[in-house]
């Protein structure tokens, strides 16, 4: 009798903690947790995705599990462009993201296009809607624009007709990491400081970056791009990388702390103001 009353309670016991393993095996990764764990600068313990808070419509986070448990891997703003304006800043004979801020009165800038050794921006350049400068003829380039519907949106040079009329700021760099949750073919390239764009599935815009004692090369930043979010990843749709090395630099006071990658001056930002 006692035994038969017991052993429901056993089934349930046996249930809840089959439950609380699969949650916990869960909370430590995605399914395919195991596969990435194997790929170099993969992610490594728990992955926390924490957002705090720049100002309304700009959230940061950290990712912190891909190297060394005391490192620091990658810095990631998600931009909320319904309650913020973004746009492009040039400066002459290059300078900083540091800067760039204090001119424009931004809560976050950031380094953009390509230049010359003249220090002149190379590419596409759209600032309030108004054409700077053509693109440049490129099959492995990508275009980041933001169109008047307030929409964040990666293009080729070779479809940028289309949307010429409709865009209120543009740049040029390159390479693309992620297509519609694919990653790229990239060359391997060598290991640098990197920064770029992302646009998650939902339409969410986030802009990344390393410090400058961080490196990455192509394959693994294309791989971080494209992972989940709990696996060290930033879950990006489509990705493109801005130029990186030593022209990756960012500034952004946030309300615990002063964000601030130095590089060398360069000539192109994106930067983001207050609605």
């Amino acid at each position: 009798m006692i035994i038969k009353t017991l052993r429901p309670m056993l089934l349930v016991l046996v249930a809840i903690l089959f439950q609380q393993s699969a949650a916990s095996a869960q909370s430590s990764g995605s399914p395919y947790r195991k596969e990435y764990e194997g790929e170099r600068n993969g992610p490594k313990g728990n992955c926390e995705v924490e957002w705090h808070e720049v100002a309304t419509g700009v959230g940061y986070r950290t990712i912190t599990c891909l190297g060394d448990a005391d490192s620091l891997d990658l810095y990631v703003f998600r931009i909320d462009l319904r309650k913020t304006n973004m746009d492009v800043a040039l400066t002459h004979g290059g300078g900083s993201a540091r800067g760039v801020a204090r001119d424009e009165k931004a809560l976050l800038a950031m380094n953009a296009n390509f230049f010359d050794r003249a220090r002149q921006p190379l590419g596409l350049l759209v600032r309030s809607g108004k054409q700077l400068q053509a693109p440049r003829k490129s099959s492995w380039q990508s275009i980041f624009t933001v169109t008047d519907d307030r929409k964040p949106r990666m293009i080729m040079p070779s479809e940028w007709s289309a949307y010429r009329h409709r865009a209120l700021l543009a740049v040029q760099a390159g390479p693309r990491l992620v297509t519609k949750g694919h990653t790229n073919r990239v060359h391997q390239s060598y290991a640098a400081a990197r920064c770029g764009v992302c646009v998650q599935k939902d339409g969410s815009l986030m802009l990344f970056a390393t410090p400058q004692a961080r490196h990455f090369d192509m394959y693994e930043i294309s791989n971080i791009a494209r992972r989940a979010e709990i696996d060290g990843g930033l879950e990006c749709h489509d990705a493109m990388l801005f130029d990186g090395g030593h022209s990756t630099q960012v500034y952004a006071e946030t309300d615990r702390r002063t964000i601030r990658i130095d590089g060398d001056p360069v000539p192109v930002f994106v930067f983001v103001t207050p609605r």
